[in-house]
């Protein structure tokens, strides 16, 4: 099931990277002249879009074809992921790189693995569902206080946290 997870994730990256370098003209739409990425925002506004795939992953997981519908989500969160990399990269020839190190893959320490772990929780409700549904349902295991769920949401509030305390000051020091 994680190679599932994990091959639909690389394949939207790779075809995100391939997309993502043709230049579009959404720069004051993505880095403010303050540092801040998306426009600035509260803290909540951030969470919230960190968040956001992990939403949908739990959303397709209360479906029958969430089955289907969970490796598609995770290869569009590679291809959002992969193609916004290249594009800041295709941007700013000098400093694309450190921009998307900063930008990107700082909160993605914490996103990715938590969506990793989001996925692989709700593919398996789902593939419950779907047995339950076969009428050949596998039993569902029982696992007390493995703090799966409280790691997500500690995970979700440091990517916050990182979008909204370190990026904006890294990006200032980038673009100087």
């Amino acid at each position: 099931m994680l190679l599932v997870l994990a091959a639909g994730f690389l394949a939207g990256s790779a075809a995100g990277a391939l997309a993502g370098s043709a230049a579009f003209d959404l720069v004051p739409q993505l880095l403010a002249e303050d540092g801040s990425v998306y426009g600035g925002g509260s803290y909540a506004a951030l969470l919230l879009d960190c968040s956001a795939a992990h939403l949908l992953t739990l959303l397709f997981s209360t479906s029958v074809i969430g089955v289907l519908l969970i490796p598609a989500a995770m290869a569009m969160r590679g291809f959002t992921l992969a193609c916004s990399a290249a594009w800041l990269a295709a941007a700013w020839p000098g400093d694309g790189w450190a921009l998307a190190l900063a930008v990107l893959a700082l909160p993605a320490l914490f996103t990715v693995p938590s969506l990793f772990v989001t996925a692989q929780s709700g593919m398996a409700f789902s593939l419950r569902l779907l047995g339950a549904y076969t009428r050949r349902a596998p039993p569902m295991p029982r696992r007390r206080g493995d703090g799966r769920a409280a790691a997500v949401a500690l995970m979700l509030l440091a990517a916050a946290g990182v979008e909204y305390f370190i990026v904006p000051t890294l990006v200032r020091l980038i673009l100087k």
